[in-house]
C-alpha cells in the first residue's frame, strides 16, 4: 500500500495549509489548531477546535483515532468517542472535529479486510436504567421513559445528548449553538448565527417532551443551561 493511498479530504473547516486532501503517513497525525510553538500536521483556524484536538496514528496495519482530551470532542459517523480511547479508521468514515467546526472523510481504498467481522467502537455508552425510569442510548441516539421511546427531533436529540454528556457541569449558551447549529457556522464567524430565544424556545420544547424530567434542565443565569441529575 502505498503512503499516498491514505488520506483526508476535508468537507467543511479551512486550514492553514488551504488544502482540502490531505495525506496520510505511517506515522503519527496529529490534528488541531496552531498556537504559539504548537504546530499540528493538519492546522485548522476556528478556535472552537483545541490545539491538540486529536490523533490520527498507524500500529499494526489499522489506523485509529484518538481524541487528546478536546474541550469540544471528536465525533465519528456522527457519534462522540471517549476521551484518550483509540478507536479504529475505515476506508469512508466521517470524523467532526468541535460538532462540525471541521469536517473530515478518511479514506483508505487499499483496505482488504471488508469481510472481516470488525470490534465494536468505544463509543461513550452511559445509560441510566437506575433513574427513575429513564434511560439514554447513546449510541441509538435515543431516549425512553419507562421502557417507550420518546420522539425528539434531531434538534432536541442533539441539545440532550449534549447536556446529557456534561451532566451536572453547567454548559455555556456559545456552546450549545455550536453544538446544536453547526451548520450555521460560517467562515467569517466562530459562533453560529442563533440567538437565545432560539435556544430558550428548544430547552422549553425538550422539557415538555421530558415530561416529569424536564425539571431536571435547569437555568444557569447568564451563562446556559445544565442537566442537574440531583433531581432525578
Amino acid at each position: 500500500m502505498m503512503i499516498q493511498d491514505v488520506y483526508l479530504s476535508i468537507k467543511q473547516g479551512e486550514t492553514a495549509t488551504k488544502k482540502d486532501r490531505i495525506p496520510i503517513s505511517y506515522k503519527e497525525t496529529l490534528i488541531g489548531r496552531t498556537w504559539g510553538n504548537v504546530i499540528p500536521d493538519i492546522p485548522f483556524t476556528n478556535q472552537y477546535i483545541s490545539r491538540k484536538h486529536a490523533l490520527i496514528q498507524f500500529d499494526n496495519e489499522n489506523y485509529t483515532i484518538v481524541d487528546l482530551m478536546s474541550k469540544h470532542g471528536t465525533q465519528l459517523n456522527h457519534t462522540f468517542i471517549e476521551k484518550n480511547k483509540p478507536v479504529f479508521l475505515r476506508d469512508g468514515d466521517i470524523i467532526s472535529l468541535a460538532s462540525g467546526a471541521a469536517v473530515l472523510t478518511f479514506h483508505n481504498p487499499s483496505e482488504k479486510n471488508f469481510g472481516d467481522t470488525l470490534d465494536m467502537p468505544l463509543f461513550i455508552d452511559k445509560h441510566l436504567n437506575e433513574l427513575n425510569g429513564l434511560t439514554v442510548n447513546v449510541v441509538r441516539r435515543e431516549v425512553l421513559i419507562d421502557g417507550v421511546k420518546i420522539h425528539l427531533t434531531s434538534k432536541d436529540t442533539e441539545l440532550f445528548l449534549l447536556l446529557y454528556e456534561k451532566a451536572n457541569s453547567a454548559v455555556s449558551y456559545n456552546e450549545i449553538k455550536v453544538d446544536v447549529w453547526p451548520e450555521r457556522l460560517t467562515n467569517e464567524s466562530d459562533q453560529p448565527d442563533v440567538g437565545r430565544e432560539e435556544i430558550n424556545t428548544l430547552v422549553y420544547r425538550l422539557r415538555k417532551k421530558l415530561g416529569k424530567y424536564g425539571q431536571c434542565i435547569i437555568s444557569v443565569p447568564r451563562f446556559g443551561y445544565m442537566l442537574d441529575l440531583e433531581r432525578m
